[in-house]
């Protein structure tokens, strides 16, 4: 069923004024350490984190579009006004627009006054609405629109989703997929992903900063724990086995808990995340698959060093040289791959004193691909 039919469909549709509506501390988009948080601190994360400007420019180019109802419940705490369960990121453009102490906390103020000049939209502005009586009634069509619709969350506002289903509503993962129209699979890998995360938390040795980092770059985890290889070296289960309530990674791996968000996402020690895109995390399971290879990330906390560590095993015991030649000139790739990267995060000035080695690698590059097509 389409996500709009669905909203239209779940309460009483009517019309409400914008001063009544507000912004939801719960939103899965928003970091937990917003929760008691006041709406003008909520719509200025609101404003960058979900591009609410492009929404505002919509509103003032086209008008508020009429027949997507924001999803609403009562408050609770302040009388007549009403939580918008659905549609913050319209709430907050709309709010952008309207009231000059919202926009005044927002980046780039000076075009939002811009566009509220342009707008007709002001705090008495009838806005459509779907009123629920509480987000029970209203899970079925969030879950739906953003886990499995066409505005999907990203994979770590779908975890809290789904963390509040389970833990929050007492649904089983079963119905927890039911309710959001996916697979039990896909629902309980996010579950599982996000406990590890909270399990980090409180998990000594690993850095404040990994943390933060594993919440902005969760998709980074989700990639890690769909690896076999990974996900055995901590002994998380598949989501088949998964029993809510209880730690994903077992106690006596907890050193491993440690070492696996130190490769993915910076260790203690400051030692940078061995992971600088998802396409690595198959080079670091590969290694981490074998004892070698493990013991060789462990020494060197360096994917390439890693590798050279298993090649030169693999070399010494192999008498095909050309095997062995192949083996160096794939690792060298990997390390160029690695080397690119790190240059690009570099300003302009800090390359110039690399531009004699960059000189000489592309002599000897030159030379061996000399040699290769001589052969022919």
């Amino acid at each position: 069923m389409n996500a709009d039919v669905l909203t239209a469909a779940a309460g009483n549709a009517s019309h409400v004024t914008l001063s009544r509506l507000r912004l939801d501390e719960q939103n899965p988009r928003l970091p937990e350490r917003f929760h008691g948080s006041s709406q003008v601190d909520l719509a200025a994360f609101l404003v960058d984190d979900a591009d609410a400007i492009q929404i505002a420019e919509s509103i003032v180019d086209n008008g508020y579009f009429t027949g997507e109802h924001l999803v609403v419940m009562p408050d609770g705490r302040e009388p007549a006004a009403l939580v918008v369960l659905e549609g913050n990121r319209r709430l907050t453009a709309l709010l952008g627009l309207a009231d000059p102490a919202v926009r005044r906390t927002f980046a780039k103020a000076h075009v939002w006054d811009v566009l509220a000049e342009a707008s007709e939209v002001n705090l008495n502005s009838l806005i459509p609405v779907v009123i629920v009586a509480d987000r029970e009634e209203a899970a079925p069509m969030i879950g739906f629109r953003h886990f499995t619709g066409i505005k999907k969350w990203r994979p770590f506002e779908q975890a809290r989703y789904v963390r509040y289903l389970v833990d929050d509503r007492g649904l089983s993962i079963k119905e927890a997929a039911r309710t959001m129209g996916s697979s039990s699979v896909k629902v309980g890998n996010a579950y599982r992903n996000l406990a590890i995360l909270e399990q980090a938390r409180t998990t000594a040795g690993i850095p404040p900063r990994a943390l933060e980092t594993a919440e902005e770059e969760f998709s980074l985890l989700t990639v890690a724990m769909a690896n076999g290889a990974l996900r055995k070296h901590l002994h998380a289960p598949l989501a088949s086995q998964l029993r809510p309530g209880t730690p994903p990674v077992p106690e006596d791996r907890t050193a491993e808990l440690v070492e696996v968000f130190g490769w993915i996402y910076g260790a203690e020690d400051g030692r940078p995340a061995l992971i600088q895109d998802s396409r690595q995390m198959g080079a670091l399971a590969e290694l981490v698959e074998t004892p070698l290879g493990l013991n060789a990330v462990r020494q060197t906390h360096d994917l390439a060093a890693a590798r050279e560590v298993v090649n030169d095993d693999a070399d010494r015991k192999s008498s095909d040289q050309a095997s062995i030649a192949g083996r160096h000139l794939a690792s060298t790739l990997r390390v160029l791959e690695v080397l690119e990267q790190r240059l690009t995060a570099l300003d302009p000035t800090e390359l110039v004193p690399l531009q004699d080695g960059s000189r000489a690698l592309l002599v000897q590059a030159q030379r061996i691909y000399g040699m290769t097509e001589a052969a022919k």
